[in-house]
């Protein structure tokens, strides 16, 4: 069995995710359509495109960073062996063209053919173990280790065929191989141990569709098309990335021309930038945001009452509203609901500021506290605004707030040192309770500032076995535990609004990748 034999429980969201269809007018008009700048005038050829987004890559090796500002930039210089199709959710041959499963703890990859890293240095299966065992190493200090921790070892069969070895059954190894695992890409074995451990997060070599060329930090970053690329060639032949935090800045710069596809559109910008010579792209995402409490450090947030309290406090509905525009999607728990597993029937906390006082003084805070509150602002859309709403909200029970926005590096190094106290507002995304809870909720794990043996215990069930009833089963009582808990307020999934120079041809993701592979202007 190769390729059919994958992950069978995350397909599904991607299906879902993706097919929404984009608000009226969010499509360019077609070439030769009256009024089109195609139909009145040939255009000159542009085989150069700006990304804005909000926040600069934080490291150009791909097991130094946490984000898909980053992984945007990085997608496109390294490759994983397998890909996820954005529409179904299928896996697809990558740098490995098939695969199959030998044992329930044994995956067999075959690798193509004549594929080159940009340094000239072909692809073989030692680069594949070398780039696990790097990824994995706890010297590296990988901050998305826990994604490949089930992974027991890598064996180099022949030059073209590795084999994963696993500590378990693995319902989503396929998901861990892919490009929205991180660190899960492969990079030339040779190039790095002559380089030492540090260079590829000034020098990256892959095996993408684009070379590295430069990089002024918190200026811009500029990639070029590699002639020796092993796929189709993309039709783009320069990309330039700019980290743009101001949302104003970034429009103003997709209205001059300055940038041809910017990032985190507000809503109620959607309709102005919807004409003339730009266009907006409007997708669901596989994202949830949610406020979380740092409950390891002693404090308030130990203690149940206290989250159950918080979560009692916010109207979420409000925010998703007010601040959203109605366009995200209430979450019960962190986990996406098109998610395998996700509790259909579970009820997120009420709006109850009464209650939220009553717990409050039932654990012995009856006159509040203070707490720190931590976040970035310009990562996420309209993210200042929804940490804003939520400490307004508390401060209504008697929680005081002290707000901190802090850049993307500062943000990287609290995360990496697990030093997020208090409260605190990312991000999160997967199609598996595997890929989210065992991340951001199981003890011990970086991403967690919560410890709870019966629910690891829920987890480990769900992710030892193959059998899909068994892990409904311990994924329900998991839910049902997390939300008693209240470790996070869970809010909402946000949409991922794109705006874009209208002769740009791109096909945007909920998963939030920016693939230019099949990008062009037309």
């Amino acid at each position: 069995m190769k390729r059919a034999v994958g992950l069978l429980v995350v397909t599904a969201f991607a299906i879902t995710a993706c097919a929404a269809p984009t608000p009226p007018g969010a499509q360019a008009s077609p070439a030769g359509v009256p009024g089109s700048p195609a139909a009145t005038a040939a255009a000159p050829a542009k085989d150069t495109i700006v990304i804005a987004q909000g926040t600069d890559a934080i490291s150009l090796d791909p097991v130094k960073h946490t984000t898909f500002t980053t992984q945007n930039v990085l997608w496109h210089i390294y490759e994983p062996l397998v890909t996820r199709d954005a529409k179904t959710g299928a896996y697809l041959p990558m740098l490995a063209t098939e695969w199959k499963v030998v044992n329930p703890t044994t995956w067999e990859f075959k690798l193509r053919s004549g594929v080159k890293f940009h340094n000239g240095d072909p692809l073989t299966a030692e680069d594949v173990k070398f780039s696990f065992d790097r990824a994995i190493d706890p010297e590296t200090k990988n901050p998305t280790r826990a994604n490949l921790t089930q992974i027991d070892k890598i064996e180099v069969v022949d030059p073209q065929t590795v084999r994963f070895v696993t500590k378990g059954p693995n319902p989503v190894l396929l998901f861990r191989l892919s490009e929205n695992s991180f660190s899960s890409v492969i990079v030339p074995s040779k190039y790095v141990k002559a380089g030492g451990p540090d260079i590829l997060a000034t020098k990256p070599v892959g095996t993408g569709p684009y070379k590295f060329v430069s990089h002024k930090k918190d200026e811009r970053l500029e990639l070029e098309a590699s002639a020796d690329y092993w796929g189709t060639k993309p039709a783009i032949k320069k990309v330039v990335f700019r980290p743009i935090p101001e949302t104003a800045a970034r429009i103003a710069e997709l209205k001059s021309g300055g940038a041809d596809l910017i990032v985190n559109v507000p809503p109620e910008q959607v309709s102005g930038l919807n004409a003339g010579a730009t266009r907006v792209d409007v997708v669901p995402s596989d994202f949830v945001m949610m406020v979380v409490f740092n409950t390891l450090q002693p404090g308030p947030l130990q203690n149940k009452k206290v989250r159950q309290a918080l979560n009692h406090a916010v109207d979420v509905d409000a925010i998703v509203k007010g601040v959203m525009g109605g366009q995200a999607q209430r979450i019960s728990v962190s986990l996406p609901r098109e998610a395998f597993a996700y509790p259909k029937d579970l009820q997120p906390y009420a709006y109850d500021p009464a209650k939220a006082k009553q717990l409050l003084a039932e654990a012995g805070f009856g006159s509040g506290f203070k707490v720190p509150f931590i976040s970035r602002s310009g990562r996420y859309l309209k993210d200042k605004e929804v940490v804003e709403a939520v400490a307004g909200f508390l401060q209504k029970v008697g929680v005081e707030t002290e707000l901190r926005f802090v850049e993307p590096g500062v943000w990287a190094d609290l995360s990496n040192k697990k030093g997020r106290d208090g409260l605190s507002y990312p991000g999160w995304s997967g199609a598996d309770p595997e890929l989210v809870w065992s991340n951001i909720l199981f003890t011990g794990q970086l991403q967690s500032y919560f410890s709870n043996k019966q629910l690891d215990d829920h987890l480990t069930e769900g992710r030892t076995t193959l059998d899909e009833k068994k892990r409904l089963d311990a994924y329900k009582k998991a839910a049902d535990l997390i939300k008693e808990e209240a470790p996070h307020i869970p809010l909402f999934q946000p949409p991922l609004i794109f705006a874009r120079n209208e002769r740009l041809q791109w096909n945007p993701r909920g998963d939030e990748v920016i693939d230019l592979r099949k990008a062009s202007f037309r």
